[in-house]
């Protein structure tokens, strides 16, 4: 398939379930909720680089809007390696229009994955459907350590959430800073929820078992889609494109069914 038709092919295959998802008429989910989730997902590389997979497990307990906790283990097979990866995340309102949450992840082999990563971030929910976020992530490799900040604007208009991202990163072998930007839509519909995201600029990236992270110029399209095929049962999928000036092209899938308990 030629490279432009990929985007074109993606945005097909998500934008026609929305039409039919304004005909849903399920209940809204309760606001105090647990849900567990089976995902896996597969991507093919360019360049001879192979292809990747994984599958994950993720349990997320929520309280409404003003609390929530996850946790989350996976098994990533890239570039031939295999790494687990466990992860933890919680997000708490800290003040009535101030939300923060925290992440933290390790994984024991972490041939290509860091072996530990820890992030926060702080969410001001402002007058008239406006937003605006800042974070900082760290990133420990095996030889080492990326750290990564973030500012971010979101607006609501009824069903839809438009958002604009700048990210800030910075690897401590290297001088200088990697600047990336990105902007995302959603649409929240009775049983359905749509998002589209697309990034470019310069990004620390991980490219190869026993190869040190680097800083490559990337460009990536990702669009998904959650149904609610009952008032349990939900189906996630989503595609998407990541190229990476230099090293190579990605092209994955992400398949997860959603039950809640």
């Amino acid at each position: 398939m030629k490279r432009w038709l990929q985007p074109v092919t993606i945005a097909l295959a998500v934008a026609i379930p929305g039409r039919a998802a304004a005909l849903c008429a399920l209940p809204p989910p309760p606001t105090q909720r647990v849900v567990i989730q089976e995902g896996a997902s597969a991507a093919t590389l360019t360049k001879g680089r192979g292809a990747w997979s994984g599958a994950s497990l993720l349990v997320v307990a929520r309280d409404g809007n003003t609390r929530s906790a996850y946790v989350r283990a996976a098994d990533d097979v890239r570039f031939g390696e295999n790494d687990n990866e466990y992860e933890a995340g919680t997000y708490l309102a800290v003040r009535p229009h101030v939300i923060a949450d925290l992440i933290g992840s390790f994984s024991p082999q972490h041939n290509v994955l860091p072996a530990s990563s820890a992030q926060g971030d702080l969410d001001l929910r402002a007058g008239g459907g406006y937003g605006y976020q800042v974070g900082y992530a760290t990133r420990q490799y095996t030889s080492l350590g990326a750290a990564i900040e973030h500012v971010g604007m979101d607006r609501y208009f009824r069903d839809l959430r438009f958002a604009g991202t700048l990210t800030f990163a910075r690897l401590s072998d290297v001088p200088g800073i990697a600047l990336s930007e990105g902007v995302s839509m959603a649409r929240y519909l009775p049983c359905d929820t749509e998002n589209i995201s697309l990034s470019t600029g310069r990004d620390v990236e991980n490219v190869g078992f026993g190869t040190p992270p680097a800083v490559y110029h990337s460009l990536s399209l990702y669009l998904g889609d959650t149904h609610r095929l009952s008032s349990r049962i939900g189906l996630a999928i989503g595609m998407g494109w990541y190229g990476l000036t230099g090293a190579y092209d990605r092209f994955e899938v992400r398949v997860a069914l959603r039950e809640r308990l």
